[in-house]
Parts: C-alpha cells; sequence; structure tokens
C-alpha cells in the first residue's frame, strides 16, 4: 500500500474515531394487535383508571347509528395490568357521543368522563367500579367540536375548554360540577384544541387551530388573553403539541392538505419559548386520509415521534431537531379513527389503541421495543465562557421497558489541547419510579491562555529582514577579503550600521510584540452512560474564549 493510500485510509478512521453517536439508536416495535369488540360505530377513544385498582382502562365513545335508531353510548374495557383488557361493558351514555377524555373532576380518585355528542358537551361521574352515572349537560358555546381537560388557573382541579363557535372555559368546581362557561371569540371559528405552557411562565395555555393557528395565553387564573394569530393559514386537520428539537421549548405539528399533490403532509412549527412560533416546514410526511395523529417519545430515546393513523397505525420516529425518519407501519382494524397512547402492561414503554368504526372493536398495540435507556445532555449554560470560568449541563436519562440496572456515568473533552475539564456530580445513577433520572454535568475552564503574536506593525520587521542578513554578510566580507584595511574597516562599520538599525527599529516600537488572547475553540463534551453491555453517549458543546 503506497503513502498516499495509507493517508488516505488515516484519514477516514480519524473521522470515524470523531463521529457523535446519539443517546439512543433503535427502532419503535409492538406487538401485532390485539382486537377487542365494543360497541357501534366506535370514534373516540380514551385512557383511565376508572375502578380505582390502578390500572389503566379504556373508554369508548361509540356514535351509533342515528339513521337506525341508534343512539350509542361508551364501551369500558376494565384492564388487567398486562396488556390485556376485559370484554367490553357497553353504556347507554350519552347520545350519539364521538369524542370524550378522562379525569377525575370530583377529587374521589376515579377518572370520570366528559364527551361531546349530538346534543352538546356532558359529564359523566364514574361510580368507582367501572361503570358510570348519566349524563349532566354542561353549557358551552353553540356547536362544540374538540374538547381539551387541563388545570387553567393552577388549583390542581381539572378544567375544561370546549371548541365551539367560540372557545368556552369552564373552571372545576372539584365536586363534578363547572362554572360558567367564559368565552373567547377568534376570526375564522375553531377546531381542534389542545393545551400546554407554550412561554414557559408555568401557566397552562390553549393552543388552537381552524383557519390558521391562535394561541391563547393563559393568565394563571383561569382567564385567557387575546388570541395570538401564526403565519399558518391552511385549515382543518390534526395538532399535536411536543419539544421536537429538544430545546425545551414546546413546538407544534400539523397535518394539511397538499392541494398540489392531493396528499395529506404534516408540517412542523419550532416554538419560541415565549408563546410565539416559528413559520411552518413541511416533513417528509405524506400520506392519504388520516384520521388521528398523536405525539409520544415511542422508543425510549428522549425525542418525541408521531404516530399518525390511516388505515394503519404509522410510527414516524423524531430525530430530535424538529425532522422524523420514515414511517413504520402496524396493522389495525377497519375503519380507523382515534389513537391514544398509554402505558397499559406497566412496563413504562407506551402502548397504542386504535378505534376502529367499520370493525366496531379497539386495536390494542404492545409496545415490544426492547429494554434500553436514552440520555441527552443540554446546551451547557452558559454556553460560551472566558478562560478561569465554569458551565454546566444536565443530563437528562430515561428508561423503557422497565430498564431498571444502574448506569454508570463518565465523561471526556475534545479536542484535548488545552481543553476544559469535566466531572459529574453523581459517577452512578438509578432510576427513579418514573423511569427518569439526571446528573449535573460540570465544565472547569482552566487560567486565561495567551500567545505571543505580533502586532499589526510586524510586517516591517519582515521587510527588513535583509538588514541582519546584509549586515552579517558585509561583516564577513569584511573579514575575509584580502582588500586593504581601510576597506575592511568600512565594510564593519556598515555592518554594524545595518546590524544595529534593526535593534534600533525594534527598539523603536517596529519590532513590538503584543500579547493576544487564546482565539475561541469549540469544545466537544461527551457523556457515556453504561449499564452492563448496553452503552449510549451524547455530547454538547463548549466554546472558549
Amino acid at each position: 500500500m503506497n503513502t498516499r493510500n495509507l493517508l488516505t485510509w488515516a484519514l477516514v478512521c480519524l473521522a470515524l474515531a470523531g463521529t457523535s453517536h446519539p443517546g439512543y439508536a433503535a427502532s419503535a416495535s409492538f406487538a401485532p394487535a390485539k382486537n377487542y369488540a365494543v360497541g357501534t360505530n366506535p370514534l373516540g377513544v380514551a385512557a383511565g383508571d376508572f375502578n380505582g385498582d390502578g390500572h389503566m382502562d379504556l373508554a369508548v365513545a361509540n356514535s351509533g347509528d342515528p339513521n337506525a335508531n341508534d343512539d350509542g353510548g361508551i364501551s369500558i374495557l376494565l384492564g388487567n395490568g398486562d396488556g390485556t383488557f376485559q370484554p367490553a361493558n357497553n353504556l347507554t351514555v350519552g347520545k350519539n357521543p364521538r369524542a370524550l377524555a378522562a379525569a377525575d373532576f370530583n377529587g374521589d380518585g376515579r377518572d370520570d368522563l366528559v364527551l361531546l355528542d349530538s346534543l352538546g358537551t356532558a359529564v359523566s361521574l364514574s361510580n368507582g367500579n367501572g361503570t358510570f352515572r348519566p349524563v349532566t349537560y354542561i353549557p358551552t358555546a353553540n356547536g362544540p367540536l374538540a374538547l381539551v381537560v387541563a388545570d387553567l388557573n393552577g388549583d390542581n382541579i381539572p378544567d375544561l375548554a370546549v371548541a365551539a363557535s367560540s372557545l368556552s372555559v369552564l373552571l372545576g368546581n372539584g365536586d363534578g360540577t363547572f362554572q360558567s362557561h367564559v368565552d373567547y371569540t377568534t376570526p375564522g371559528g375553531m377546531g381542534v384544541i389542545i393545551s400546554g405552557d407554550v412561554n414557559g411562565d408555568g401557566k397552562r395555555d390553549i393552543v388552537e387551530r381552524g383557519l390558521g393557528i391562535k394561541i391563547f395565553l393563559g393568565n394563571g387564573d383561569g382567564s385567557l388573553q387575546s388570541p395570538i394569530s401564526s403565519t399558518d393559514s391552511s385549515f382543518g386537520g390534526f395538532l399535536v403539541m411536543a419539544d421536537f428539537n429538544l430545546d425545551g421549548k414546546p413546538d407544534l405539528a400539523e397535518e394539511f392538505l397538499d392541494i398540489s399533490t392531493n396528499q395529506f403532509e404534516v408540517a412542523v412549527m419550532l416554538g419560541n419559548g415565549d408563546g410565539t412560533f416559528q413559520p411552518w416546514t413541511p416533513t417528509n410526511l405524506s400520506f392519504s386520509h388520516p384520521t388521528a395523529m398523536s405525539a409520544r417519545d415511542l422508543d425510549g430515546d428522549g425525542k418525541a415521534d408521531l404516530v399518525i393513523v390511516t388505515d394503519s397505525a404509522n410510527v414516524f420516529l423524531g430525530n430530535g431537531d424538529g425532522t422524523f425518519q420514515s414511517g413504520l407501519s402496524f396493522g389495525v382494524g377497519g375503519g380507523s379513527h382515534s389513537v391514544v397512547a398509554a402505558d397499559f402492561n406497566q412496563d413504562k414503554a407506551p402502548d397504542l389503541v386504535v378505534a376502529n368504526s367499520t370493525d366496531n372493536t379497539i386495536s390494542v398495540l404492545l409496545n415490544t421495543t426492547g429494554a434500553d435507556f436514552s440520555i441527552t445532555a443540554s446546551t451547557p449554560n452558559p454556553a460560551t465562557v472566558s478562560r478561569g470560568q465554569s458551565s454546566t449541563s444536565t443530563v437528562t436519562l430515561g428508561h423503557l421497558n422497565s430498564f431498571e440496572t444502574p448506569v454508570e456515568l463518565t465523561c471526556s473533552v475534545q479536542p484535548a489541547q488545552a481543553a476544559p475539564t469535566c466531572s459529574l456530580d453523581q459517577n452512578s445513577i438509578t432510576f427513579d419510579a418514573s423511569g427518569n433520572a439526571t446528573a449535573t454535568l460540570t465544565m472547569h475552564t482552566g487560567a486565561t491562555a495567551s500567545l505571543l503574536l505580533g502586532s499589526p506593525l510586524d510586517s516591517r520587521p519582515i521587510q527588513f529582514a535583509w538588514l541582519p542578513m546584509a549586515g552579517f554578510a558585509l561583516m564577513g566580507a569584511g573579514f575575509g577579503s584580502s582588500r586593504s584595511s581601510r576597506r575592511k574597516l568600512t565594510s564593519y562599520l556598515l555592518g554594524c550600521i545595518l546590524f544595529g538599525g534593526l535593534i534600533l527599529q525594534a527598539a523603536c516600537g517596529g519590532g513590538s510584540v503584543t500579547v493576544h488572547p487564546t482565539p475561541s475553540t469549540a469544545y466537544t463534551i461527551t457523556v457515556t452512560g453504561t449499564s452492563g453491555s448496553t452503552q449510549h453517549s451524547t455530547t454538547t458543546t463548549l466554546t472558549v474564549q
């Protein structure tokens, strides 16, 4: 092998050695769907603990068939805690319900139901054994279309927001009843609504999508500010919220119809953390006739993924930068609609349930992604430091499928030259009951380093570099010559003058030396987690100036 080939292979090896590896690298997988029979024409599904046994149960909104004098109702499937469910108990609750949500509205430790049906918005309280009381209708603005449950005034009691002709907010009293609705109007009508803290003030906000995106910032007392409109002008479609680019700020993902291709696509709007969002950016996801959408971390890598239901459950794993990988498709029943993600077999991995209106079933897909853990490091705070200063980063770990083994942590810094030192506040961590763990990474920089460099005028010594050379040449020529003593003396004096001129030129400032600080350098800090044969790494970058 010649020298050129050896050099090429060496460079390739160095490039591979310097490649940053993600904190987790696995693909989500699900067991084949198990179908359970429910009522007629199921359109909505929700998860909750309806009998207080600590296992997640399911409630299904069966819209029935109005043409056949079928008012539908709800189906309750009690969970066994291992991912299986008891046969559905079909209850006559509501009139042709089409959507529902679960929460404990009266504080008895059993989840209740709120639903939308052909008569309006209704609440059905749990009896504590998997059965429910007759519905109580609560007034809202006309024509309710969608609802969301959230604590809007910080009293730990679930409240309601209902999208109708206006946005209706109903504060919960804690006994299963609600205060009178307060309405907020918005141009372009109402549509899908979701809730989250989009401006980081600790108060729940409401995001609505009708004709474009509207953000209603919460005041923390149950009231909302006037809506902020986004740059999105498309209509309808599904809307979900998650941190898709791992910057700690909620982002939005929305489904829209591309008229030019007649295909439905997904766009992401990255959050600015102040209640506003960047212009929407189409992703690489396209599909036909979506019927539901959800966002969860399904593979345990700490990055939000998307589930989009068409004629199957399609999982798009997030890359952590607002983009997504190609879809993974999992079979469900016919006429699939609503989707819910929750842990039904207590392995701390989200499972999926899809309602199938054609088959009158629900499909349960258990998450079979292997036990593993994810690891991510936040951007250092501060991200840029001067020599002699320190910075910190939060290392976050999460486990999937009951990964209970302690994880050993180490850190390293590259490039090694003048690199900061790194340390962790704990070198071995265990996961909490929720499957999460954190450690603090501290980066210490040494004292200020400087380089001795010429001043901007240092081009002059180069220009006068001929002086000493000429001086020495003349001096040597003078002594080595056979000429007369007078000529020797003349050459010697001329050489001394030239040599001395250089010294004087430097002394007068032409050869001055200025102390310059070391240029800014970006250092890559790698944190590695090891547990047995399982090892994952994550990186963060610190700039030292």
